[in-house]
């Protein structure tokens, strides 16, 4: 029987970071249950280890234990074909891999169905274990787990065949599966066929070659650098291969599982299908252009998913990120994960972030303060930039009426005595106040500088510009009275 997925593949966009949506797998599970366990009993153990450690309380316990399972969940969530499922919880509770807190009754006459309950099984021995023959149990000890994301099993094991997810498998465990004394967890681990073929349990080397190239192709793993055969073994190397992440700036569709939401939860991804459609469609009756309709919903489209991306960078489930913009808006969404660290959350941050946008919380104290500041400053940069130009003004202005006073003393310094009387006389005839007058008749033609009426005289009578262009004294009446 061929080894095919057993429903049609979507494109994988990589695994998210290890900032959030991860579970801290048992290392047992990748070391012993996938290498050595049919593909059924694979899927039955990750979905309880997804359903047991996706969901902790603030304490880090899980908050259900016990799963109740029923045989659509194993279908259609797991990826188990109804005929395995029997078979295959009897041989995995066999192998202590879970065990049995209830057993399910079928639905009669005056009485109603149940599911019955599983829970996966825990070692009491202090000594961990990769021998499938000595397994008694999960270790509980400390150590041993990797931090795997979960669309490993949201994904890839409900949908891959076995083959593939023991490659995949294979290359988390011994990339991230491995953590120095300083933290990090490498990115990426030289790994030969022979290794896979021994560690995965795979029958063949053909059988390994197929897997992981299909793991590649479909975005699960890539190679980061090819090996190299050479007559000399000394100069052989193994391909080194590496998770393929998801990049930060791609937005992947948005899809939910539904999950109590007040519960304190472990952010996790989810497993549905369903996309959303129409998301923040204005609704009118009017009519419009189909190319500008198409306009906005590229750009409603490019900020819905510009927020969905910053919720999920700041480490939100991907289906409660896309409920939050969808119900609250990208903008409320933007606006309060700006506001985020400013609030100091302490323990549950994504929770507080969460709350803040449902409810749209207004400005903490310290961005109330920030913002008046702000507002002040920036009335006082207009009131300075408004000075500024003001300032330039008079400046120009006054240049301006200095150039004209030099080019009209020019005239009067080469005037005669009889031009000079002339011009005098049109400026006091002009002035309405006698004391200025009097101020211009006591001048005389001899004055090195003459009163500016004067020399607005001398303006009209040459047919120059006065030194003040725009008058609305008396004076300016000048030219009409010189000819």
């Amino acid at each position: 029987m061929t080894d095919a997925p057993s429903q049609p593949q979507r494109h994988f966009r990589g695994f998210e970071p290890l900032t959030a949506n991860y579970i801290y797998c048992p290392n047992q599970f990748l070391d012993i249950c996938v290498p050595n366990c049919s593909r059924g009993e694979v899927r039955i153990v990750a979905y309880l280890i997804r359903q047991t450690l996706g969901w902790l309380d603030e304490n880090g316990q899980p908050i259900n234990e016990e799963v109740q399972v029923s045989y659509r969940d194993l279908i259609e969530k797991a990826g188990v074909s109804r005929g395995s499922i029997g078979p295959a919880i009897q041989k995995l509770v066999q192998s202590r891999f879970i065990r049995v807190c209830s057993t399910g009754q079928s639905k009669a006459t005056g009485r109603s169905g149940q599911s019955a309950k599983y829970a996966l099984r825990w070692s009491a021995s202090s000594t961990f274990t990769k021998s499938v023959d000595e397994f008694d149990g999960f270790f509980v000890g400390e150590g041993h787990r990797t931090p795997i994301p979960n669309s490993f099993f949201d994904e890839i094991i409900p949908t891959e065949t076995r083959a593939v997810v023991k490659v995949v498998g294979t290359v988390l465990r011994h990339t991230i599966g491995y953590q120095n004394q300083f933290g990090g967890r490498r990115k990426s681990a030289p790994l030969s066929y022979n290794y896979v073929q021994r560690y995965a349990g795979l029958n063949s080397r053909s059988g390994v070659s197929e897997a992981i190239a299909v793991a590649q192709e479909r975005g699960y793993i890539t190679c980061t650098q090819a090996g190299q055969f050479d007559a000399d073994r000394s100069q052989q190397s193994a391909a080194c291969y590496s998770v393929r992440w998801f990049a930060a700036n791609q937005v992947v569709p948005i899809s939910s599982k539904n999950e109590p939401e007040d519960r304190f939860n472990k952010r996790t991804s989810n497993g549905s299908k369903s996309r959303p459609v129409d998301r923040f469609k204005k609704r009118t009756t009017s009519k419009t252009d189909s190319k500008d309709i198409h306009k906005q919903q590229h750009v409603a489209s490019q900020e819905t998913e510009a927020a969905i991306q910053l919720l999920l960078e700041a480490g939100v489930d991907r289906a409660i990120a896309f409920r939050l913009v969808e119900k609250s808006g990208p903008e409320r969404v933007q606006r309060q994960l700006q506001w985020l660290d400013a609030r100091t959350p302490r323990e549950n941050r994504i929770g507080l972030l969460c709350k803040s946008i449902t409810e749209d919380w207004s400005p903490p104290p310290s961005i109330a303060v920030k913002n008046r500041q702000k507002s002040i400053r920036e009335r006082e940069q207009i009131e300075a930039a408004k000075q500024s130009q003001e300032s330039k003004r008079v400046a120009r202005e006054k240049a301006a009426r200095a150039k004209r006073r030099e080019r009209l003393l020019s005239e009067w310094d080469t005037a005669t005595s009889e031009q000079r009387k002339a011009w005098i006389q049109t400026a006091v005839k002009a002035e309405s106040s006698c004391v200025i007058a009097d101020i211009i008749r006591r001048q005389g033609t001899k004055a090195e500088s003459p009163h500016c009426h004067v020399l607005d005289a001398i303006a009209a009578a040459r047919k120059l510009p006065p030194i003040s262009v725009a008058s609305d004294s008396p004076r300016s009446s000048i030219g009409y009275k010189v000819a």
